[in-house]
């Protein structure tokens, strides 16, 4: 069986390296260039697992963050915070902490492919 994953991301090389990147790992993958057009994905079709940017334009990562864990549907799936911004942004620990979101620095694709493969067998962040 195929995993779906949904990636949020606003920058369009990114956004494609990693749809390259977790495909080429048997996922299939949707993207968006911003959480909101990753929110209506997500309602019309629920992913497993959410990718997402932490800066993005119309809704960014966070915002994105709340409103899956606000929709009974989609509150349980779970979302890895891929963002530069780990140390210098005091909101991402706070994502780990309050939300239970998995954080992974940007650049690290083959850490993003672990976190990915281990929150779709079930061991959480």
């Amino acid at each position: 069986m195929t995993h779906r994953i949904l990636v949020a991301e606003d920058e369009a090389d990114i956004r494609e390296l990693l749809r390259l990147a977790l495909t080429a790992a048997g996922y299939e993958v949707e993207t968006a260039p911003d959480g909101g057009a990753a929110w209506e994905l997500a309602l019309a079709r629920p992913p497993e697992l959410v990718v997402t940017d932490l800066r993005m334009p119309a809704m960014d990562g966070l915002e994105l963050i709340l409103a899956l864990r606000s929709e009974p549907s989609l509150s349980r799936i779970p979302v890895i915070l891929f963002t530069a911004y780990v140390s210098s942004d005091p909101r991402v620990s706070e994502a780990g902490q309050i939300w239970g979101v998995e954080v992974v620095t940007k650049g690290s694709i083959a850490e993003l492919r672990r976190a990915v493969a281990r929150l779709l067998r079930g061991e959480g962040a």
